[in-house]
């Protein structure tokens, strides 16, 4: 299932459930940038970056009932896009990216360059780099990159 929230609604329960999923995740597969960064970044992302998003829509497994997948727009940047690890490898960020791209056409986002698996994921799904620039708190490279071709 689907669905839409407000961070500023949402309640503890869903919350953590979108930190620890966004927090292992990221581990995952970011592993060249040191744990610290991450465990260093949860306060913000429940207390900074969700509230601040535009658009936050949530998948919910339907099985188990739990939040495997997130992401999140500030205007047309797709500034989220997380799955969580188990749920990886079986189309669910393919449909979210689509469903992105429905809700917003001209989409653009960052991605680190040295996270190859997602850079390869965003150009198999019709976005190109644009541009290059080092992310402030890292250090490390990312690519800005948008969507170009049309859905089918």
């Amino acid at each position: 299932m689907i669905r839409s929230f407000c961070a500023e609604d949402m309640d503890a329960e869903d919350m953590d459930a979108v930190v620890r999923l966004w927090f292992e995740a990221s581990v995952q597969s970011h592993d060249f940038i040191p744990l610290a960064h991450w465990e260093a970044e949860k306060e913000n992302l429940r207390t900074l970056y969700l509230p601040l998003s535009d658009e936050i829509v949530v998948h919910v497994d339907d099985d188990s009932g739990e939040i495997d997948a997130f992401f999140a727009f500030a205007g047309d940047f797709l500034a989220a896009l997380f799955v969580a690890p188990a749920a990886q490898g079986k189309g669910l960020g393919s449909r979210l990216l689509h469903i992105a791209r429905r809700m917003h056409p001209a989409l653009t986002l960052a991605v680190y360059a040295e996270n190859r698996r997602a850079v390869n994921f965003y150009r198999q799904n019709g976005l190109t780099v644009y541009a290059r620039r080092t992310e402030r708190s890292t250090g490390h490279r990312e690519l800005l990159m948008k969507a170009t071709k049309e859905l089918k």
